[in-house]
């Protein structure tokens, strides 16, 4: 009886600590953010207005997983915990995502295979560039930001 008694309360406790450690998107200036967030919507989005920012907290702590800021032309913007963005999305966006967010020869591969084709998403993760265009073709960049895969749009 002892032994189901302590299995009992050491399962109550792990679910309790489960429930009370979890996810919480809190809203949050971008004067909040990072500086690098900042800087970036000042280099790359000058003019356009922030439609609203949030942060998602692991809660009981308060420290920030991620931030996601959303403008006012239909951009969604992430960044991590430091600042440094991950991805941006603009399939909705009135504006295309500038081209100069890309390494060199990921930009001049688009250009140059690609003329007309504008950005409308593109996600860093791993050492890869994983792009979606207006012509709805999907680019993949590797760590040395050749052209990887690419994959035609579904028809």
């Amino acid at each position: 009886m002892k032994k189901l008694f302590k299995v009992l309360a050491l399962a109550m406790v792990v679910v309790l600590g489960a429930a009370t450690a979890s996810a919480e998107r809190v809203e949050m200036p971008v004067s909040k953010m990072p500086s690098q967030v900042q800087t970036f919507l000042n280099d790359y989005y000058p003019g356009v207005s922030v439609q609203n920012s949030w942060a998602k907290m692991m809660r009981p702590t308060t420290e920030p997983m991620w931030y996601r800021v959303n403008l006012s032309n239909g951009t969604k913007l992430w960044f991590d915990l430091t600042g440094n963005w991950y991805q941006v999305n603009a399939k909705k966006s009135t504006t295309p995502i500038t081209i100069d967010l890309l390494p060199n020869d990921a930009r001049k591969t688009i250009t140059d295979q690609y003329p007309g084709a504008t950005v409308k998403s593109v996600k860093f993760q791993k050492d890869q560039y994983k792009i979606k265009l207006s012509d709805g073709q999907k680019l993949t960049f590797d760590k040395t930001y050749g052209l990887q895969v690419k994959k035609d749009k579904k028809k």
